[in-house]
């Protein structure tokens, strides 16, 4: 390899033989040279997947048995770029204006998907005996470094060890569920619903959330009873709880749960009633009744609780309890519609059970917050849906908004969309600083998304309406539009890679303000859209609209409306060919 300067910046050349196994350590020496030339970490973990595609790509376009030239490999860095030149003297092949991401069972098309998404420029020049592939990308303005804080007191140090040392805690259990819950699908998708099932996963709560008992109650056929379906108490039958009959004075904690579909508590301070079933096995003890529900449909109850009433439960083990009651409310809705659709096949149900699971992830309503004016929109092209999106109040006039597609489909798509939700409530103490927060989810889903050669694209954007400004951070998503009230439009940045294709990838941020205008986030279905002749949507109707409606002043419903119909008239009567969220963001004046 050699270097040496150029007109206006400094350069380096190499050349490679058709051989795979010298890419790695091309990329090494590459990411040398860009840090050299001042090219931050954020800016070369991009770089370093571009080249390691564009070099393989060139490399398995080598005539197998033949002695030909090497790849020549030209990397220009300047002060407002990065640019890469590719020479092979291959055949070459077709060079896509816009890369589509493949289908799931495809073999290629991904490294270019990949390189067209994380550089700005991109072309593929055919010549007579050799081609050259060309890549750009703009670098970003070096940030200024914030002089470092006065060092905390003692006693605040110790305050924040005892807060990380509980959140590590927390984080652990929700994470642990999270991974059983990995298992238990895998184990179901292998070798089917076996017998057992249910108590295996009420000894994992057990372990996990360091409990005495459990309890699982499920609705009868017809709804009107409770039955003891499982319970982790020896020779211990516990007969059924009406529910559709007249309620009794002093009901039970598991009724109550299930009528007023919320957690109900128990504890010494707010004991059992006399006559309550659960007393044979609580005793004195302590513990909650929480309500399975799928679609808004009640499954059944799941009861859970200590001997000891000193030893209340941690929030960590209480949402470890409600992740893997609610994961298992959806198994049981499972298999209750697998018993009455004996034909169906497995991977109809694995739809159905992934389709719920989905949907269920998706808010009501939004939050309302003084001074936000926000309209969502949904629409999955199958039973099962890719796409996410959720709105969380994170206090202080704040709201952290988020947009997701996860990359496949059937329940494993599901289970990833539902790991991510987890993972994202868990830390909205990450919520000031979206960047970290999607490299802390990227770090944590990594081992899994690797495993299964899937990722996801996400957005997350803190909207402050007291500022009237967004701080935004992508990985690997479409960027979003943002219109000005006078109807000029512009774009976010690229960000970082996906989630799950660099596990120390860093994320940018961004700031912007948000003034009277109007800004949108969405997933790729809606650009992606195609008419009955196969024509794609395009970005451009989609700003057009933004435009009008900021210059206009609309609401973000009436804004939400104009898009949903610019949708349908496109698509007239051709089936969705891929699922869309978006969110439309506005900011209103205090009266």
């Amino acid at each position: 390899m050699s270097a040496g300067p150029s007109i206006s910046g400094v350069s380096i050349s190499c050349e490679l033989p058709c051989d795979l196994q010298s890419v790695a350590p091309f990329c090494l020496q590459a990411r040398e040279f860009l840090g050299r030339a001042g090219v931050s970490e954020t800016e070369m973990d991009p770089w370093e997947l571009v080249l390691t595609e564009a070099a393989n790509n060139a490399i398995r376009h080598c005539r197998p048995g033949e002695d030909q030239p090497p790849i020549r490999v030209d990397l220009l860095a300047t002060a407002e770029w990065v640019e890469a030149r590719i020479t092979d003297h291959t055949p070459g092949f077709e060079w896509p204006e816009k890369a589509e991401l493949p289908p799931d069972d495809s073999e290629s098309g991904r490294g270019v998907f990949l390189i067209q998404n994380l550089t700005d420029e991109s072309s593929y020049l055919l010549g007579r005996g050799s081609n050259c592939l060309c890549l750009r990308r703009h670098r970003s303005a070096p940030k200024r470094v914030p002089a470092p804080p006065n060092p905390p007191a003692e006693e605040e140090l110790r305050e924040v060890r005892h807060t990380l040392d509980l959140m590590t805690e927390e984080l652990a259990s929700t994470y642990e569920s999270l991974s059983a819950i990995f298992r238990f699908t895998t184990e179901l998708q292998e070798s089917g619903h076996s017998g057992g099932f249910v108590e295996r996963w009420l000894k994992q709560l057990l372990v996990i959330t360091e409990s005495d008992w459990v309890v699982l109650r499920l609705c009868d056929s017809s709804n009107r009873e409770l039955v003891v379906s499982a319970a982790s108490v020896d020779d211990w039958q516990g007969e059924p709880l009406p529910l559709k009959a007249p309620a009794p004075a002093h009901p039970s904690v598991e009724v109550r749960a299930a009528t007023q579909l919320s957690d109900v508590w128990f504890d010494p301070g707010s004991p059992l009633l006399p006559g309550d079933p659960l007393t044979h096995v609580a005793g004195k003890g302590c513990g909650f009744a929480h309500p399975l529900l799928v679609s808004d449909t009640l499954i059944g109850v799941l009861s859970i609780g200590r001997h000891d009433g000193a030893r209340l439960f941690q929030s960590g083990h209480v949402s470890v309890s409600q992740t893997l009651g609610d994961f298992l409310g959806l198994q049981v809705r499972s298999t209750q519609l697998q018993k009455e659709q004996v034909r169906t096949r497995l991977n109809a149900r694995d739809l159905e059970i992934a389709g719920n699971l989905q949907r269920s992830l998706l808010p009501d309503q939004l939050p309302t917050l003084s001074g936000a004016d926000l309209a969502a929109f949904y629409r999955s092209a199958r039973e099962i849906g890719g796409d996410y999106y959720d709105a969380l109040y994170v206090g202080e006039g704040s709201i952290l908004l988020v947009v997701a597609d996860v990359m496949g489909k059937g329940l494993p798509a599901a289970l990833f969309a539902f790991m991510f939700r987890s993972l994202l409530k868990a830390r909205r103490d990450l919520a000031a600083e979206p960047g970290k927060l999607l490299e802390w989810l990227n770090r944590n889903l990594f081992v899994e998304l690797d495993r299964t050669d899937m990722f996801i694209t996400a957005q997350l954007v803190l909207l402050n309406c007291q500022r009237r400004e967004m701080r935004i951070s992508s990985a690997g998503h479409p960027p979003m539009i943002l219109a000005n009230s006078n109807g000029t439009t512009r774009g976010t940045s690229r960000g970082g890679p996906p989630l799950g294709i660099l596990v120390g990838a860093v994320f940018p941020e961004e700031v912007h303000s948000l003034g009277d205008g109007r800004a949108l986030m969405f997933s790729d279905g809606l650009i992606e859209a195609r008419n009955p002749a196969g024509d794609l949507m395009g970005l451009d109707p989609v700003t057009a609209a933004m435009s009008e409606a900021a210059r206009l002043g609309e609401s973000s419903e009436a804004t939400r409306q104009r898009l949903t119909r610019l949708l349908q008239e496109f698509e007239h009567s051709a089936e969705a060919a891929d699922d869309t969220a978006f969110i439309v963001i506005a900011c209103t004046r205090p009266n």
